[in-house]
């Protein structure tokens, strides 16, 4: 899947709409490069969620491999005043992250995340990104 493959936000918008007090979706490359999102969501707001989003999954690994059992992506929870911010892991590489109400019901939210990456989380996954060589030996 590329960087901004579009093709995947019928699913997201279903997430959406099956799932109440969801406000957003977004798929996110783990070094925080949207990938796909739902149409609430505006280029910029999209690109803003992704760094923020990529930034907690990053702490959340510092955390598990620090003070976990084991270092694994996990899921990831923020609460701030007027909503939730949700991410599991979406495929090698990628991330799913929902904006839900501040009321959502968290059990629902997060297992139709997990339900969904289940079902496409082979068409989530962003493989590393690499220089692309110019075959000049000076880059």
């Amino acid at each position: 899947m590329s960087t901004m493959d579009r093709s995947l936000d019928w699913l997201l918008e279903n997430l959406l709409e099956k799932t109440p007090g969801i406000r957003h979706v977004l798929v996110l490359s783990k070094d925080g490069l949207k990938m796909c999102f739902t149409s609430g969501l505006n280029e910029d707001k999209a690109d803003q969620l992704a760094a923020i989003a990529a930034g907690i999954q990053s702490l959340s690994l510092s955390v598990s491999a620090e003070f976990g059992d084991t270092i694994g992506p996990g899921q990831a929870m923020v609460e701030f005043s007027g909503g939730l911010l949700l991410m599991v892991p979406a495929g090698e590489g990628a991330h799913l992250a929902v904006v839900a109400e501040e009321d959502a019901e968290v059990g629902i939210v997060g297992h139709n995340m997990n339900e969904m990456v289940e079902q496409i989380g082979g068409h989530l996954t962003a493989p590393p990104r690499r220089p692309e060589y110019s075959g000049d030996p000076a880059s």
